[in-house]
């Protein structure tokens, strides 16, 4: 089943998407008082100031401008909340920005907008055409901004929980987030959860984006676990291993419901499996094992 509304697919749709979700976030920071800027939130060891300093920061970077020099951490200052290269990147960011204002990093969050959408309007670029990525990386113009996308609006749904605002979840960034979420789901469960081969486990997001992945586990001819993806008719490890039917006669489907907010925040780290509002149909412990594994955020 498509993720309905759909997220942006082609160019002109993307870079569309793209204003909308850094304008939104954008909005939500002038509302935002002192006292809320230094709040935590639910994203690890970052304040509300820190949402919006990375996200200045990532917009900074990909528009063309140096990785903040001088920003590394002292040896041992390193906080608990890193836990690869990538953290580490974006605290080097972030540290460079944290003593800046905030409405002078919203309005210069403005401003990248203008720069960056006006790069975008480029007659010869493509979905495929390479572009710059994080860390001195490139990639594919379609897949970064729908990291963007999706990486944007999380963090303006970190920033409306601090002053208790909901919204934004019919958005371009919300359809982006879920598909990730919902494309997600086969890996989870086959590598992370690893249940009895013919267990199916479907996911829904119930709204107000809606959308439904499922899996049915098998074996190949190893006896190595592989995930037939169910509702498209398609998938990569069915090509590479067949999917083997014997116990197809004892399959046990469990279906996980969530709103799109309690997916996202699940999804996204932020909240834990027993904070979550779901609904099970079948198996509840495979339920919340299976919840308890997803998490697609780096």
């Amino acid at each position: 089943m498509p993720v309905h509304p759909s997220p942006p697919s082609d160019v002109p749709g993307l870079i569309e998407a793209y204003r909308q979700t850094l304008t939104s976030f954008a909005a939500v920071c002038d509302g935002l008082s002192e006292t809320d800027w230094d709040s935590p939130t639910a994203c690890p060891g970052w304040t509300a100031r820190d949402h919006l300093a990375h996200v200045v920061h990532h917009e900074d970077y990909l528009s063309g401008s140096d990785h903040p020099a001088g920003a590394s951490a002292q040896p041992g200052d390193t906080p608990e909340h890193v836990v690869n290269d990538f953290g580490a990147w974006n605290e080097e960011g972030i540290r460079a920005l944290r003593d800046r204002d905030p409405a002078d990093l919203v309005a210069e969050l403005r401003g990248l907008v203008e720069l960056r959408s006006a790069q975008m309007y480029d007659p010869d670029l493509t979905l495929e055409t390479p572009v710059r990525s994080v860390m001195g990386e490139e990639l594919q113009f379609g897949p970064l901004v729908a990291l963007r996308l999706a990486d944007v609006w999380n963090h303006e749904q970190d920033l409306r929980e601090v002053v208790n605002r909901p919204g934004s979840l019919d958005s371009p960034g919300a359809s982006q987030f879920v598909t990730f979420v919902l494309d997600s789901l086969p890996r989870v469960v086959v590598r992370r959860v690893r249940p009895e081969p013919g267990t199916v486990v479907i996911l829904e997001s119930t709204g107000p984006v809606l959308g439904r992945a499922g899996v049915r586990v098998g074996t190949d001819a190893d006896g190595e676990l592989v995930g037939h993806v169910l509702f498209t008719g398609h998938t990569e490890s069915e090509d590479a291993h067949p999917i083997v039917h014997e116990r197809d006669e004892q399959e046990s489907a469990t279906t996980i419901s969530l709103s799109t907010h309690e997916l996202t925040r699940r999804a996204a780290g932020r909240r834990s499996t027993e904070d979550t509002a779901y609904q099970v149909v079948g198996d509840e412990d495979l339920a919340r094992r299976v919840l308890d594994a997803l998490t697609v955020t780096p």
